[in-house]
């Protein structure tokens, strides 16, 4: 019995409610999918619950329940598998933080929340944080880089807690906030005690660095200060060969995105030009897919797209539309360059409705795409009034299950 290879493409935020400026039609119904509709003779359609009805999902929690990693058993919050999409070596019992490099005044009132958003220095600020912190009482801290003004902070040391608060206010005009513990645990408190100490050493070190009187000088805010969120312990996820069998490959270029597949032993792979927005190079993308369908060291190619997500939030319905136009484009030359002897299952992580700019429990239209040798379901188009037709009603937990059936890779479950 042949194995197939299997392609797994998810778009962000790619389910969507009826848009008025669309004539009551989804982003979906709208864009032009001929490579979708060919694949739609040999496929399996319908919906699927990320989590479960009516759950508003995360990226982060929804990616994992989608690659078979239970997010109720495993999740500990978005601050680790972002450290790890930056490039982040965390060991267990580590304690990651998103975070934003912002800039406050002398009161520590937020005037920015991110620092004008383009940090041109940020390496450069992050090195020096680096090299003039290190530890606070006698925990490592560890900075890295990510997009734009974006930052992760990990503390490594014994007795560490993620049941604390944050210091971002979430908005501009207050004063950034102290930390607190969550719970009564001395480990908490302590820790609380450490990110407090830390943002006073942060400020210190960045309201005098050479970079940011840089920035001022070109009339830019001064990048002095860095907000902390999502506080999260690192515990090691179960691997994705150790479930599966599978080998698997990741291309993307959204750090959180890119943690979690870290996380359960995935090759990531970010192109160049590739963004995690709208003005992605999807080329660059399709052609790292294509790579690695090609190489026999994977059995399991995995893409991610942001910009539908990036255009749902910003409530961009025509940027929405485009961009999965590309997608379609993409699976195009996909299949142009690696035929059609493969397993392809096209979805999204979670619905963002354009109108509604944020996340929602929506279920998202899901296709699976087999070779051969199956009974196709009778739909017209990919989108989500025709997946209510299909036969598959699954929630993300299933994915998995689905993939390696269907490529022939599946083992009995009993005698």
């Amino acid at each position: 019995m042949k194995k197939y290879k299997i392609l797994l493409i998810i778009a962000d935020g790619l389910g969507d409610r009826q848009v008025k400026s669309l004539d009551n039609k989804t982003p979906l119904e709208v864009a032009d999918k001929p490579n979708i509709k060919e694949l739609l003779k040999s496929s399996l359609v319908g919906l699927m619950d990320p989590i479960g009805p009516g759950i508003v999902a995360g990226s982060d929690t929804s990616h994992m329940a989608i690659f078979g990693v239970d997010p109720h058993r495993y999740y500990r919050g978005r601050g680790a598998l972002e450290a790890l999409g930056t490039g982040a070596y965390l060991t267990e019992g580590d304690i990651a933080f998103r975070g934003n490099f912002a800039t406050v005044d002398q009161n520590m009132n937020v005037t920015d929340r991110r620092a004008g958003r383009k940090i041109d220095e940020g390496e450069q600020l992050v090195n020096e944080l680096n090299q003039k912190i290190g530890e606070i009482d006698g925990v490592k801290v560890t900075f890295y880089k990510a997009t734009e003004h974006r930052v992760a902070v990990v503390l490594s040391g014994k007795d560490l807690s993620d049941k604390i608060s944050d210091t971002d206010p979430h908005e501009v005009g207050r004063k950034i906030k102290e930390s607190i513990p969550l719970d009564n645990s001395i480990s908490a408190r302590r820790t609380a005690e450490i990110v407090n100490n830390l943002t006073k050493r942060i400020y210190d070190v960045l309201s005098t660095s050479i970079y940011n009187k840089n920035r001022i000088e070109r009339g830019e805010p001064p990048a002095n200060i860095i907000l902390l969120r999502g506080a999260s312990k690192f515990v090691e996820l179960p691997k994705l060969y150790n479930y599966t069998g599978l080998k698997g490959g990741a291309v993307s270029a959204t750090a959180l995105i890119k943690g979690v597949c870290k996380a359960i032993g995935m090759d990531v792979f970010t192109p160049k030009g590739a963004t995690g927005g709208i003005d992605t190079n999807y080329d660059a993308k399709a052609d790292k897919v294509i790579e690695l369908l090609k190489d026999d060291k994977y059995d399991f190619v995995f893409l991610h797209v942001k910009a539908t997500d990036a255009a749902s939030h910003d409530g961009k319905t025509e940027e929405k539309v485009k961009a999965i136009e590309k997608i379609d484009y993409i699976i195009g030359k996909i299949l142009n360059n690696v035929g059609r002897e493969i397993v392809i299952m096209f979805t999204g992580d979670h619905a963002t409705p354009v109108e509604l700019k944020e996340h929602s429990g929506d279920p998202v239209p899901v296709l699976l795409y087999v070779p051969d040798n199956i009974i196709p379901d009778n739909v017209s188009d990919f989108n989500e009034r025709e997946a209510r037709k299909g036969s598959l009603k699954i929630i993300g937990l299933d994915v998995m299950n689905l993939l390696l059936n269907y490529s022939n890779r599946a083992t009995k479950y009993g005698a």
